[in-house]
């Protein structure tokens, strides 16, 4: 009965817990959100993702503030990774906002680091990138995964690179309206690489138009 008694505290804690980020999700107080840290999850746990999955995106948007020096970002940056992860592990069927925050996550990350610190991040973005493109027909997911590839040759060593540059500018068809410039700019770099590295015509000509 004790051991019952105890499991039975410890899941009305955790639900406690939960409503209590939701209380500060609704009256939008991420710093108070990014600040509380959220205890590892054990296993599958649905109530400990979603606190993980709030706390991702308290600390993404954080780490967007316009204000905050390089080194106040990275913290923030941390921990969308972190809590991302944490989320979608803790999860039985993680949903796809949660996926996507994630990628987004990775890809901001990487592009704050130096060196072999972004090829950290550029290896899990590739596959969750490609793993959302394989289930949607978002966009997002295909800047991603162009982007990924880009930084797979140009920043991690990638070989041979020029299937990556093809397969990125192939990615970068249909671009949004509302993010034409960085597709756009996106493109530019993938053409531009595979000119510096003599690849043959083929998709990545053309990607961003």
């Amino acid at each position: 009965m004790a051991i019952l008694a105890g499991l039975l505290a410890g899941c009305a804690g955790a639900i406690h817990a939960l409503d209590a980020a939701k209380d500060r999700a609704d009256r939008g107080d991420w710093a108070a959100l990014a600040a509380e840290p959220v205890p590892a999850c054990d296993g599958r746990d649905p109530i400990c993702a979603q606190r993980q999955a709030l706390r991702a995106r308290a600390c993404a948007l954080q780490a967007g503030a316009a204000n905050l020096s390089e080194a106040a970002r990275r913290p923030f940056l941390d921990c969308a990774v972190e809590s991302g992860r944490a989320a979608i592990a803790a999860s039985e069927a993680p949903p796809r906002p949660w996926r996507e925050a994630y990628a987004l996550a990775l890809f901001t990350r990487r592009q704050a680091r130096p060196g072999a610190e972004a090829c950290r991040d550029n290896a899990p973005l590739l596959s969750e990138a490609d793993g959302l493109r394989a289930s949607g027909t978002d966009r997002l997911p295909r800047f991603l995964a162009a982007s990924a590839r880009l930084a797979a040759v140009t920043r991690c060593g990638a070989t041979p690179a020029c299937p990556y540059l093809s397969e990125a500018g192939a990615l970068l068809n249909d671009p949004p309206s509302g993010a034409a410039v960085q597709w756009q700019a996106l493109a530019a770099g993938i053409a531009a690489t595979a000119r510096r590295l003599s690849c043959g015509p083929g998709p990545v000509e053309n990607a961003g138009g």
